[in-house]
């Protein structure tokens, strides 16, 4: 299986909230970056945790429209996720509303092709205002 293939079946179990069958497909060790939140898990549990957060905000949470680009080591999906804010964020209460955000996301594989780690960009601030926690705002150019 490629690395992009392997990228590709983890987004099916995120989908499909099969998280446990993640397990199969990860080395004896684990790290894991949310770089917009500034958090990192050093566990496939802590990493498993962090997932069902998602699913408690957006309980339908969908990974869509991926590409892959990979390399010897690692691989770079490029997707957006969507879903409907209808369980607490934190400390922030659900608002109903739907976010839907593009999120970069880079694995790294050991010599027996299991993820050991990866990284995840995205824009909170995107979030945050799609779910109406925060105004949008326009910047307008000096005359």
């Amino acid at each position: 299986m490629s690395h992009a293939q392997t990228h590709l079946k983890l987004h099916q179990l995120f989908n499909e909230r099969r998280f446990d069958e993640m397990d199969a497909y990860a080395g004896d060790q684990y790290a894991y970056i949310d770089h917009a939140r500034g958090m990192t898990m050093h566990s496939l549990d802590e990493f498993k945790e962090w997932m069902r957060e998602w699913t408690t905000a957006f309980s339908d949470a969908r990974v869509l429209g991926e590409s892959f680009v990979e390399g010897e080591n690692v691989s770079v999906a490029y997707f957006h996720g969507r879903g409907d804010n209808d369980g607490p964020m934190g400390s922030l209460s659900p608002t109903g509303r739907q976010m839907d955000v593009p999120f970069c996301e880079t694995l790294r594989y050991d010599t027996q092709g299991r993820v050991i780690g990866g990284e995840i960009y995205y824009d909170q601030l995107s979030i945050l205002t799609q779910l109406g926690h925060l105004e949008s705002s326009k910047l307008t150019g000096a005359s």
